[in-house]
């Protein structure tokens, strides 16, 4: 089935103001929050994560665990991550441990980072200076996750214009053998015309050669009649 054209023109505007509402956060907002987690009620920092779901957004705490010297443990059936002995020079002198818990929410994950400096957790209000250390660690890590998922967007949308190249191109191929069909049929058709003109000149003559034919006939029986009586 042809889709009109308003209709995929109106598609497509759809979907650029998608794209260009999705490019508009350029900024990435953090709130400390204070909530359980397996160690207890603590601080953390919470960020949204857009276009990120669990399972990047773990893959990008792998790097983060990597960045930082630390070791990671994950399951898939769980929304926890542990980051192990982490090197954050700027946040303490000491490794910490990190606990993560993400959830989906709407177009994303949300995290929550409860930052363990050793027997305390990091809050704004005791540990000020860690506190903006960390916070514009997990900053980082959220740029970076929207880096990852606008670069796995860009891949999807080539990819796709890719296959449209490929459509294109098959639609202009299959023209071109439908032209040439055409010229090849109508050429057909200007033979066989000119085969039918030839037929009828043809019929017309062999109708000519059958009324002498009868003519010829009919004399001979004629005669033969004569010869009898």
């Amino acid at each position: 089935m042809k889709i009109p054209t308003y209709k995929i023109g109106a598609t497509l505007f759809l979907t650029l103001c998608l794209l260009f509402s999705g490019f508009a956060q350029q900024t990435f907002v953090t709130n400390e929050v204070r909530q359980y987690m397996s160690k207890g009620e603590q601080n953390g920092i919470e960020i949204i994560l857009n276009g990120s779901n669990i399972d990047a957004a773990k893959s990008g705490l792998k790097k983060l665990s990597k960045k930082y010297k630390a070791k990671m443990e994950s399951s898939k059936k769980s929304p926890n991550v542990f980051i192990d002995n982490a090197r954050i020079a700027t946040a303490s002198a000491n490794t910490v441990d990190i606990y993560v818990t993400l959830v989906p929410v709407e177009n994303g994950t949300k995290a929550t980072f409860f930052t363990d400096l050793g027997g305390a957790f990091i809050s704004s209000a005791a540990y000020g200076t860690q506190y903006t250390a960390m916070d514009a660690v997990v900053k980082e890590f959220a740029q970076n996750q929207a880096l990852t998922a606008v670069g796995n967007q860009l891949n999807d949308e080539e990819k796709a214009l890719k296959t449209m190249k490929k459509d294109l191109k098959n639609l202009q191929k299959s023209k071109t053998k439908n032209l040439k069909e055409i010229e090849e049929a109508q050429a057909l058709i200007l033979k066989l015309q000119q085969e039918n003109i030839k037929n009828d000149a043809d019929q017309a003559a062999k109708q000519q050669q059958i009324t002498l034919q009868d003519q010829i006939i009919q004399t001979i029986k004629s005669k033969r009649s004569l010869l009898k009586n």
